[in-house]
């Protein structure tokens, strides 16, 4: 069986999901990837060695629009992916063309990822869930990370029966692909906040609960992401000890603040899993996160992480303390959860799920023209 990896993505996780699963696929089957020509990971794409195809994607939300239109250019795409005659193509991430090529590709099973079945608010949101949904209605198989949103992903027009659960897996790239040189040693421990800043993210909760930290210990609160953080001015002029980056985080980036962080916070208000806690994972950095979306399936409460509350201040105050006030504890946290990445979440095993999940596209092809 030979499978198309299609990932035409710029930035953030995809790029390192997609790469995961197209390398550790083609140790069990034939492999070939189209990728963005401005992808951030397009040097670790081409130390792959695997069949590579570069395609011009956009880099602007008007650009984005006008590319809808330009069914040629789809339809050029669609013909070059033709040439590697795959037997199923397999999208590890959402992105908006997808539809566009599923429909001039429809000759050839496709499985897709769904990372939100809950698609999140406002007009990007409202653009992305029209096309994902479309996108949906053209696949033959889905993977689903989270079991919580299967009902989810039941009402955007996927069937039951075509749901592949897969775990997330620990996001080690960024470590591959650093000149860090260690973490840096300092008395003070490193409170990190890393992502999208939005609303859901319980940014407002966090400084509340540093706040009442950092008062009775040495702490750093990290907040790095890009972001709109002007409802939270007033909060963070009367805290201490902040380094606050707000930009687009690169991925030659995320290895230092990952290196450098004792604790990772997760306050989040909802969620549908957390490609930070995978990060924290490949690090071995201690996790504490609230109990929303799929969070609980990626955490052991007390074992591999701490789990809290959403919206309590007063449990992540606790929770923070706890392990400054223990850090061998905190220390076993990371470490288990690192370890349970490494047994039960590791990328060989992950490739073969979706390796059953894409033979039984076409198997599911094969039948139905009988």
């Amino acid at each position: 069986m030979k499978i198309g990896v299609i990932h035409l993505g710029r930035r953030g996780s995809g790029g390192p999901i997609s790469i995961e699963l197209a390398t550790h696929l083609s140790k069990k089957t034939k492999v070939f990837a189209f990728i963005s020509e401005y992808s951030e990971c397009i040097t670790a794409w081409e130390q792959t060695d695997l069949p590579l195809e570069k395609v011009r994607t956009y880099r602007s939300t008007i650009q984005a629009f006008i590319s809808y239109l330009n069914n040629v250019r789809f339809r050029m795409i669609s013909k070059q992916i033709r040439c590697y005659k795959p037997d199923v193509l397999l999208f590890p991430m959402f992105f908006t063309w997808n539809p566009f090529l599923q429909r001039h590709l429809q000759d050839i099973p496709a499985v897709i990822a769904i990372h939100d079945p809950i698609p999140h608010p406002g007009l990007s949101g409202f653009v992305f869930r029209y096309l994902e949904d479309w996108s949906i209605q053209l696949a033959d198989r889905y993977l689903l990370f989270s079991r919580i949103f299967e009902s989810d992903l039941h009402k955007r027009g996927a069937q039951p029966e075509a749901i592949d659960y897969v775990p997330t897996g620990a996001l080690s790239y960024y470590q591959r692909y650093s000149s860090s040189e260690g973490k840096c040693q300092s008395n003070i421990t490193n409170l990190l906040f890393l992502g999208r800043i939005t609303a859901y993210k319980g940014l407002d909760v966090l400084l509340d609960a540093y706040g009442e930290v950092s008062k009775r210990h040495p702490v750093r609160l990290s907040i790095i992401g890009e972001g709109n953080l002007r409802p939270y001015e007033t909060a963070l002029s009367e805290l201490v000890n902040l380094e606050i980056v707000n930009h687009w985080i690169k991925d030659v980036e995320i290895d230092n603040y990952l290196r450098n962080a004792d604790i990772v916070l997760l306050p989040y208000t909802q969620t549908s899993q957390s490609g930070v806690l995978d990060l924290a994972a490949a690090y071995g950095r201690p996790v504490i996160a609230t109990k929303v979306g799929g969070i609980p399936e990626q955490i052991k409460d007390g074992e591999t992480g701490l789990l809290i509350d959403s919206d309590s201040t007063a449990q992540l105050v606790n929770a923070i303390e706890q392990l400054l006030l223990d850090p061998e504890y905190a220390s076993r946290l990371g470490n288990n959860l690192q370890k349970d990445y490494a047994e039960n979440r590791n990328w060989d095993t992950i490739a073969e799920i979706v390796l059953n999940a894409c033979q039984k596209a076409v198997n599911g092809r094969n039948l139905s023209k009988k």
